[in-house]
């Protein structure tokens, strides 16, 4: 999806199903640590702890319509921004920096 080139990754998600599959028990409990130490300091600045948000893969048939819509709403369009990785595909293939090195 050539739409998605140097756009800013703001959002990490996490499938709750990959979570319990791939997780052991000590992992699942410093990802509830590390989520709820989150919440807990954005209210602490006066934002809403939690935020719920609709997530669609780049894959479904209709996320071009949906980067269409968030267009024309102007909530889509390229950043530069230093510290964030550039995403490149190669057809339908997303590919990531190999190193740290490369994401500055």
């Amino acid at each position: 999806m050539s739409e998605l080139v140097g756009m800013k990754v703001k959002f990490t998600v996490i499938k709750n199903e990959d979570a319990e599959n791939y997780l052991d028990e000590r992992d699942k409990s410093e990802l509830s640590r590390i989520l709820w130490k989150i919440q807990e300091m954005r209210h602490q600045n006066g934002k809403p702890a939690l935020n719920t948000y609709l997530v669609v893969n780049i894959d479904e048939p209709y996320a071009t319509d949906i980067v269409r819509i968030m267009q024309a709403n102007n909530h889509w369009g390229p950043v530069n921004d230093p510290n964030q990785a550039e995403l490149k595909f190669d057809g339908d293939m997303l590919i990531l920096p190999e190193t740290e090195e490369a994401i500055k």
